[in-house]
Protein backbone atom coordinates (compact mmCIF):
# COMPACT_ATOMS: atom_id res chain seq x y z
CA UNK A 1 0.00 0.00 0.00
CA UNK A 2 1.25 3.08 -0.78
CA UNK A 3 0.63 6.35 0.58
CA UNK A 4 1.40 10.34 0.06
CA UNK A 5 0.76 13.06 2.36
CA UNK A 6 2.40 16.22 3.42
CA UNK A 7 4.75 16.40 6.15
CA UNK A 8 5.81 18.88 8.91
CA UNK A 9 7.68 21.21 6.15
CA UNK A 10 4.62 21.01 4.50
CA UNK A 11 6.81 18.71 1.60
CA UNK A 12 5.01 15.75 0.28
CA UNK A 13 6.48 12.27 1.15
CA UNK A 14 5.21 9.00 -0.29
CA UNK A 15 6.01 5.45 1.91
CA UNK A 16 4.88 2.08 0.60
CA UNK A 17 3.74 0.06 3.43
CA UNK A 18 2.90 -3.95 3.96
CA UNK A 19 -0.02 -4.16 5.60
CA UNK A 20 -1.83 -7.50 6.92
CA UNK A 21 -4.67 -6.83 9.29
CA UNK A 22 -3.69 -3.87 11.57
CA UNK A 23 -0.17 -4.56 11.08
CA UNK A 24 1.99 -2.02 9.30
CA UNK A 25 5.38 -2.56 7.84
CA UNK A 26 7.25 -0.01 6.20
CA UNK A 27 9.26 -1.13 2.81
CA UNK A 28 10.26 2.35 1.43
CA UNK A 29 10.84 5.60 3.29
CA UNK A 30 12.13 6.09 6.78
CA UNK A 31 10.58 4.22 9.50
CA UNK A 32 9.73 8.00 10.91
CA UNK A 33 7.90 8.80 8.06
CA UNK A 34 6.62 5.45 8.57
CA UNK A 35 4.87 6.64 11.45
CA UNK A 36 3.66 9.57 9.99
CA UNK A 37 2.45 8.02 7.00
CA UNK A 38 0.22 5.72 9.89
CA UNK A 39 -0.99 8.90 11.78
CA UNK A 40 -1.65 10.74 8.28
CA UNK A 41 -3.75 7.73 7.18
CA UNK A 42 -5.53 7.64 10.26
CA UNK A 43 -6.31 11.70 10.39
CA UNK A 44 -7.43 11.33 6.64
CA UNK A 45 -4.64 13.38 5.51
CA UNK A 46 -3.20 11.29 2.74
CA UNK A 47 -3.43 12.56 -0.87
CA UNK A 48 -6.25 10.09 -2.36
CA UNK A 49 -7.18 9.88 -6.24
CA UNK A 50 -10.87 10.76 -7.41
CA UNK A 51 -12.86 8.12 -6.61
CA UNK A 52 -14.40 7.40 -9.64
CA UNK A 53 -10.57 7.49 -11.67
CA UNK A 54 -9.60 4.32 -10.39
CA UNK A 55 -10.19 2.48 -14.65
CA UNK A 56 -8.92 5.47 -16.16
CA UNK A 57 -5.42 5.33 -13.60
CA UNK A 58 -4.79 1.92 -14.91
CA UNK A 59 -3.83 3.45 -18.34
CA UNK A 60 -0.63 4.35 -16.43
CA UNK A 61 0.88 0.99 -15.53
CA UNK A 62 3.48 -0.05 -17.32
CA UNK A 63 4.95 -3.74 -17.14
CA UNK A 64 7.75 -2.44 -15.28
CA UNK A 65 5.35 -1.67 -12.38
CA UNK A 66 5.27 -4.99 -11.19
CA UNK A 67 8.35 -6.31 -11.95
CA UNK A 68 10.91 -7.30 -14.57
CA UNK A 69 9.50 -8.44 -17.84
CA UNK A 70 10.30 -12.04 -17.63
CA UNK A 71 9.11 -12.60 -14.11
CA UNK A 72 5.45 -10.60 -14.97
CA UNK A 73 5.19 -12.38 -17.91
CA UNK A 74 5.32 -15.94 -16.23
CA UNK A 75 2.92 -13.71 -13.23
CA UNK A 76 0.60 -13.27 -15.72
CA UNK A 77 -0.08 -16.79 -16.56
CA UNK A 78 -3.01 -17.90 -15.23
CA UNK A 79 -3.42 -21.62 -14.19
CA UNK A 80 -6.66 -22.69 -14.80
CA UNK A 81 -8.85 -22.14 -18.03
CA UNK A 82 -12.36 -21.00 -17.58
CA UNK A 83 -15.01 -20.82 -19.86
CA UNK A 84 -18.45 -21.02 -17.95
CA UNK A 85 -20.81 -19.11 -15.09
CA UNK A 86 -20.86 -22.66 -13.46
CA UNK A 87 -17.31 -23.46 -13.54
CA UNK A 88 -16.11 -20.04 -12.13
CA UNK A 89 -18.60 -20.39 -9.43
CA UNK A 90 -16.73 -23.71 -8.57
CA UNK A 91 -13.86 -22.31 -8.36
CA UNK A 92 -14.77 -19.19 -6.48
CA UNK A 93 -16.66 -21.60 -3.76
CA UNK A 94 -13.74 -23.56 -3.26
CA UNK A 95 -11.52 -20.61 -2.02
CA UNK A 96 -14.47 -18.96 0.29
CA UNK A 97 -13.12 -17.53 3.48
CA UNK A 98 -9.31 -18.23 2.64
CA UNK A 99 -7.14 -14.90 3.08
CA UNK A 100 -4.96 -13.68 0.36
CA UNK A 101 -2.57 -11.01 0.56
CA UNK A 102 -1.72 -9.41 -1.85
CA UNK A 103 2.53 -7.68 -2.89
CA UNK A 104 0.97 -4.78 -1.23
CA UNK A 105 0.42 -6.30 1.54
CA UNK A 106 -3.25 -5.97 2.13
CA UNK A 107 -5.02 -9.16 3.25
CA UNK A 108 -8.40 -10.19 2.15
CA UNK A 109 -11.22 -12.38 2.17
CA UNK A 110 -13.36 -13.85 -0.20
CA UNK A 111 -17.20 -14.53 0.94
CA UNK A 112 -20.12 -16.00 -0.52
CA UNK A 113 -22.12 -13.05 -1.39
CA UNK A 114 -19.15 -11.42 -2.98
CA UNK A 115 -18.88 -14.59 -5.28
CA UNK A 116 -22.36 -13.34 -6.41
CA UNK A 117 -21.11 -9.61 -7.04
CA UNK A 118 -18.38 -11.43 -9.46
CA UNK A 119 -20.31 -13.34 -11.24
CA UNK A 120 -23.14 -10.89 -11.55
CA UNK A 121 -20.33 -8.12 -13.31
CA UNK A 122 -20.14 -11.12 -16.17
CA UNK A 123 -23.24 -9.74 -17.44
CA UNK A 124 -22.75 -6.78 -17.29
CA UNK A 125 -19.33 -6.66 -19.33
CA UNK A 126 -18.37 -6.58 -22.95
CA UNK A 127 -15.18 -8.70 -22.01
CA UNK A 128 -16.76 -11.75 -20.83
CA UNK A 129 -14.48 -14.60 -21.57
CA UNK A 130 -11.49 -12.59 -19.74
CA UNK A 131 -13.89 -11.36 -17.02
CA UNK A 132 -14.55 -15.27 -16.48
CA UNK A 133 -11.10 -15.79 -16.31
CA UNK A 134 -9.91 -13.35 -13.94
CA UNK A 135 -12.68 -14.92 -11.46
CA UNK A 136 -11.59 -18.12 -11.67
CA UNK A 137 -7.89 -16.93 -11.06
CA UNK A 138 -8.60 -14.47 -8.79
CA UNK A 139 -6.60 -16.31 -5.74
CA UNK A 140 -3.32 -15.70 -8.11
CA UNK A 141 -4.37 -12.33 -9.36
CA UNK A 142 -4.29 -11.46 -5.86
CA UNK A 143 -1.40 -12.27 -5.11
CA UNK A 144 0.20 -10.44 -7.85
CA UNK A 145 -1.57 -7.35 -7.32
CA UNK A 146 -0.12 -3.70 -6.58
CA UNK A 147 -2.25 -0.84 -4.47
CA UNK A 148 -0.37 1.87 -6.57
CA UNK A 149 -3.02 4.57 -5.28
CA UNK A 150 -5.52 5.30 -2.70
CA UNK A 151 -9.08 6.67 -4.22
CA UNK A 152 -11.77 8.20 -2.20
CA UNK A 153 -14.75 6.45 -1.69
CA UNK A 154 -17.50 7.16 -3.23
CA UNK A 155 -19.84 9.61 -2.13
CA UNK A 156 -23.27 8.78 -3.62
CA UNK A 157 -23.28 5.61 -1.96
CA UNK A 158 -23.87 4.94 1.36
CA UNK A 159 -20.28 4.05 3.54
CA UNK A 160 -21.44 3.89 7.01
CA UNK A 161 -19.88 0.51 7.55
CA UNK A 162 -16.47 1.08 5.34
CA UNK A 163 -12.92 2.23 6.42
CA UNK A 164 -11.94 2.72 2.83
CA UNK A 165 -12.10 0.90 -0.74
CA UNK A 166 -8.93 -0.29 -2.30
CA UNK A 167 -8.69 -1.22 -5.49
CA UNK A 168 -5.70 -3.37 -6.68
CA UNK A 169 -4.05 -4.36 -10.29
CA UNK A 170 -2.92 -7.43 -11.30
CA UNK A 171 -2.05 -8.63 -14.66
CA UNK A 172 -3.18 -11.52 -16.57
CA UNK A 173 -2.36 -12.93 -19.89
CA UNK A 174 -5.01 -13.35 -22.30
CA UNK A 175 -4.98 -14.05 -26.39
CA UNK A 176 -1.44 -13.52 -26.27
CA UNK A 177 -1.18 -9.81 -24.50
CA UNK A 178 -1.18 -9.09 -20.83
CA UNK A 179 -4.62 -7.15 -19.79
CA UNK A 180 -4.76 -5.37 -16.70
CA UNK A 181 -7.19 -6.78 -13.85
CA UNK A 182 -8.89 -4.82 -11.09
CA UNK A 183 -9.56 -6.00 -8.01
CA UNK A 184 -12.10 -3.98 -5.20
CA UNK A 185 -11.65 -4.52 -1.89
CA UNK A 186 -13.72 -3.27 1.23
CA UNK A 187 -11.70 -2.25 4.42
CA UNK A 188 -14.58 -3.07 6.83
CA UNK A 189 -14.76 -0.44 10.10
CA UNK A 190 -15.74 -3.33 12.26
CA UNK A 191 -12.20 -5.34 12.57
CA UNK A 192 -13.71 -8.67 12.98
CA UNK A 193 -15.15 -8.58 9.45
CA UNK A 194 -11.70 -7.57 7.95
CA UNK A 195 -11.24 -7.11 4.39
CA UNK A 196 -13.37 -8.22 1.34
CA UNK A 197 -12.75 -8.63 -2.12
CA UNK A 198 -15.84 -7.38 -3.57
CA UNK A 199 -15.45 -7.16 -7.37
CA UNK A 200 -12.51 -7.71 -10.26
CA UNK A 201 -12.97 -6.60 -13.73
CA UNK A 202 -10.64 -7.06 -16.67
CA UNK A 203 -10.09 -3.91 -18.02
CA UNK A 204 -9.50 -2.85 -22.10
CA UNK A 205 -5.79 -1.52 -20.63
CA UNK A 206 -2.82 -3.81 -21.82
CA UNK A 207 0.57 -3.56 -20.03
CA UNK A 208 3.68 -2.93 -22.58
Amino acid sequence: MTVTFFDERGEMVTVTFWRCGAKMVTVTGSQKHGRMGIEAMKEGRMRKEPWDSNDDAAKKLSVVDFGPGDQVKVMALMERTVQSYAQAREILSGIVGHAFVSRSGLCATLSKNSIDKILSDTSNTSNLKPHLMAAGNIDKLYTNAIEPWTFELNPNKKNENIVSVHRLYAPMEYNGQIVVVKITVKEMRNPKDGNRIYSIKALEVFLE
